[in-house]
């Protein structure tokens, strides 16, 4: 089951740049399940509410992702919780439509 978050109340800040999304092998995944067979990255972001913080690992289907820095501010597009079990623990691994930089405010 996956869930789509409600993103419209947050904030979200890059902690890095975008990393590719590796196999056991070393090889760059594609992605197979949304049938678009493009390269996978991840990028570590900051996601802040009105009461709390928390540091979340967004995995995005995209050929090029876009520069973003530390700290820099960024758009979250179809942001989605997909839980899993692995050796009898649970876990959440997100993943977005895309993530993309708030560009600067033009001078007047």
């Amino acid at each position: 089951m996956d869930l789509m978050l409600d993103t419209s109340t947050m904030k979200f800040q890059a902690s890095g740049g975008f990393e590719p999304r590796l196999d056991k092998d070393g090889v760059h995944r594609r992605d197979k399940s949304g049938g678009t067979n493009l390269p996978l990255w991840a990028v570590k972001l900051v996601a802040w509410s009105d009461a709390d913080a928390e540091t979340i690992l967004v995995t995005v289907a995209i050929a090029d992702p876009p520069k973003v820095s530390q700290g820099q501010y960024v758009s979250v597009e179809r942001l989605q919780a997909l839980p899993w079990v692995q050796n009898g623990n649970s876990r959440v691994a997100f993943r977005a439509g895309s993530v993309v930089p708030h560009q600067p405010p033009k001078p007047a």
